[in-house]
């Protein structure tokens, strides 16, 4: 495990608007058989105080990230496949489809980066168009 500076940006695109959310947070970063491992702690800017997520970035073409502590989520994007995800919020749980377009990673043992873009929907019903850009910056 080395510590790190982790950059999440998320992009959603929703019709012809677009809000965007970055946290910096310090956290580790290793690397594991299949990829690479980020964790840190959720703070209460981000709405998810009193949670740990585990981020992993696999074989250059999946991204998960599970949270687990006060609220518990899941999130699988996979280039090209559909996932159903438990999403838990502070104001509940619900099953997200997640439909992965593109997964890029440029992760070494040093940091680098990663980028993911996707499609969430719950019931069938179109949520939003999102990018993702991770950032890991070993200290």
């Amino acid at each position: 495990m080395k510590d790190a500076i982790i950059t999440i940006r998320s992009i959603q695109h929703d019709g012809g608007e677009q809000s965007e959310t970055e946290v910096i947070t310090q956290g580790s970063f290793r690397k594991i058989k299949s990829g690479y491992e980020l964790c840190y702690d959720e703070t209460e800017a981000t709405g998810y105080e009193g949670s740990k997520t585990v981020l992993k970035i696999l074989d250059g073409s999946k991204i998960e990230l599970v949270r687990s502590g006060a609220v518990s989520s899941e999130l699988y994007i996979e280039r090209n496949k559909k996932n159903f995800c438990l999403y838990g919020t502070p104001f509940g749980d619900m099953t997200v489809g997640v439909q992965g377009k593109s997964v890029e990673s440029r992760m070494t043992d040093l940091g680098g980066n990663a980028k993911a873009s996707y499609v969430i929907d719950i019931n069938s019903s179109l949520i939003g168009d999102y990018d993702l850009e991770i950032d890991v910056r070993c200290s």
